[in-house]
């Protein structure tokens, strides 16, 4: 036995590492290291680690030792982290001691497993071809298996009291699992069957594109097929959960489980499910279960489907679309928004856009809030109730541009669509959310392009008006700053008539606070100078409870006087003499694109 002094390198955070060491056994006592590695030593057969530092978890790395058999691990720590890689495939080894993780690459293998996570280590890790009979560890260990399989054997029986992992074996056709703990199969090609028997077994099988059925009893099955040759997969007998990514499955039979989780499964339309099941579909939401499976998306594969059809593949507007209408959470209903927003920069027709949104509204509306979990059937009696509101619940960071987003949808779809055109009336009705009305004014001042946002605007100010001095007070006490000059540029577009210059004027000296309107009024009086002072004069003519509702607290003895104060300095600005021609000249040449912000001041 050669010593190892020569090849060891330390450092002073508790790793070492050995390299190139020529003999076949090494023999490691090393109190003060935790982290150890062991590199290319071509005849390396047996390892023994006597100690390392105590109280922390072993770091071992294994890479290119060929000929490596058997591995000790010290007594009394946590459960090891292994990293084993090599060129070619093992031939065998054994790994004995606590092991809590290991991870492995060689040839086309990737793959990495963890313990139970209530931390029942493995007392043992043996790795074996497949056509050896693999010797299995007593207790609770871990075997992985590897290689194809031998040509007169097409079948594998995993045993009782281990966790397993099959890795890149050709020729397997069928596995019979009689674990009660967890079993991972990778890159088995001609998988055609599974069948379980263990009541807490977990399955997970990876890069099986042959797999046809999965029988027995068992917790847990997980399947990742990307290019799958089967396309259809049959969950039978005992299973209670599922969770299947598949982009080129067809036909799914699941007839006794609990609950099925579908990953980007775009394919299917065909599925055999019990009543009530609890289905949840994550990036693609399958024509079948429209009506019954909560639907989740991740922004990424979005991403990557708006690319594709950017570039040119029409055939995934009908997904995306799906994604959109059904993505209503609260968290989602934003992106979902900005993303139709961005279809109708593409010219897609306005119907499919407005459809959509219809069922987004609908969704968004019937599954929000304390009862979102009710599961509210969709239906188009559901849609008929959603077009009679302009409500959105959007995150308070996110609001302006979620408004914004919906406000430019329809205004690309209402003059083709006749439902997105009687829609302006519900917008300029149940407009009721503050940022929502300061988006739409922000937008009827982004130049021509928006007239019918403009109009919009105007509508909805007339809407506010109709609905009483109540009303108006409440947006009154909701301002936090000045929005004169943001409203006062309403009244500035070309075609605008009399009458809505004077809503814009009403509201503008309505919804102010009086001492902002006492401050920001005089200034542009000169603009509308027959339409200030008419309006004007009716406020100074209002009732006391009028002013008492927006002078604040005052003591009694001094409420007439400051309401008589008011009253003056409202005739006095009515009255007034405007600004000479030469300010009003340069006034009236405020640039309706200008980028002033809605709120400009304290109130």
């Amino acid at each position: 036995m050669a010593d190892y002094e020569d090849y060891i390198t330390r450092d002073t955070a508790g790793g070492a590492s050995i390299a190139g060491f020529p003999g076949t056994v090494l023999e490691v006592d090393e109190p003060a290291v935790f982290a150890l590695d062991i590199l290319d030593a071509p005849n390396l057969e047996s390892i023994q680690i006597k100690r390392l530092k105590s109280l922390k978890r072993p770091h071992l790395v294994l890479n290119n030792l060929p000929e490596l058999s058997k591995v000790d691990l010290p007594s009394g720590h946590p459960g090891a982290i292994v990293h084993f890689s090599s060129e070619n495939a093992p031939k065998g080894f054994v790994i004995s001691g606590m092991v809590s993780e290991i991870d492995a690459a060689w040839d086309t293998v990737q793959t990495r497993l963890e313990s139970a996570p209530n931390h029942h280590h493995w007392s043992r890790v043996v790795c074996c071809p497949a056509i050896e009979k693999p010797a299995q560890p007593s207790g609770n260990g871990l075997v992985m298996v590897t290689g194809d399989m031998p040509p007169e054997h097409d079948q594998l029986t995993l045993g009782a009291g281990n966790d397993w992992l099959l890795l890149n074996i050709g020729g397997l056709r069928h596995v019979q699992v009689n674990t009660s703990g967890k079993a991972v199969l990778q890159q088995v090609p001609d998988l055609r069957t599974l069948n379980g028997s263990g009541h807490g077994l977990v399955l997970e099988v990876y890069a099986a594109p042959a797999l046809k059925r999965i029988s027995g009893t068992g917790e847990r099955v997980i399947v990742y097929q990307n290019h799958a040759i089967a396309k259809e997969l049959t969950i039978a007998d005992n299973w209670k959960h599922a969770r299947i990514h598949s982009k080129t499955l067809r036909s799914l039979s699941f007839v006794s489980g609990e609950s099925l989780a579908l990953h980007h499964c775009n394919a299917l339309q065909q599925v055999n499910l019990p009543l009530g099941m609890d289905v949840e579909c994550f990036g693609a939401l399958p024509a079948p279960l429209m009506a019954s499976a909560r639907f989740y998306f991740d922004e990424s594969s979005l991403n990557t489907c708006m690319e594709r059809f950017r570039n040119g593949e029409i055939d995934q507007l009908s997904g995306i679309l799906s994604i959109l209408a059904n993505a209503h959470e609260r968290e989602q209903v934003v992106l979902s928004l900005q993303k139709l927003q961005e279809l109708c920069e593409h010219g897609v027709a306005p119907d499919l856009i407005w459809q959509t949104r219809r069922e987004l509204a609908a969704r968004h509306r019937e599954n929000r809030g304390k009862s979102r979990r009710a599961r509210r059937p969709f239906n188009e009696a559901a849609m008929a109730k959603a077009d009679l509101y302009w409500h959105w619940k959007f995150p308070n960071d996110l609001a302006p541009q979620g408004w914004e987003a919906d406000l430019k949808i329809w205004h690309y779809c209402h003059q083709a669509v006749p439902a997105a055109a009687d829609y302006a009336d519900i917008i300029a009705c149940t407009c009721s959310s503050d940022e929502a009305f300061e988006t739409l004014l922000r937008l009827a001042l982004n130049g021509e392009d928006f007239d019918a946002v403009h109009r919009l605007a105007i509508r909805c100010i007339n809407e506010y008006l109709s609905k009483g001095d109540d009303y108006l007070l409440n947006r009154n006490c909701s301002q936090q700053r000045d929005p004169t000059l943001r409203i006062i540029r309403l009244i500035f577009r070309k075609g605008i008539s009399d009458d809505d210059r004077r809503s814009v004027v009403t509201f503008l000296c309505n919804v102010l606070p009086l001492k902002t309107l006492l401050k920001s009024v005089p200034p542009i009086v000169h603009i509308c100078p027959g339409i200030f002072r008419g309006v004007l004069m009716a406020l100074s003519r209002k009732p006391d409870g009028w002013f008492h509702q927006r002078i604040g607290t005052f003591p009694f003895y001094k409420q007439a006087n400051k309401i008589n104060e008011y009253r003056q300095k409202l005739m006095q600005i009515a009255l007034a003499p405007c600004v000479s021609e030469e300010e009003e000249e340069a006034d009236n040449n405020i640039k309706t694109g200008s980028t002033y912000s809605l709120f400009e001041g304290d109130a």
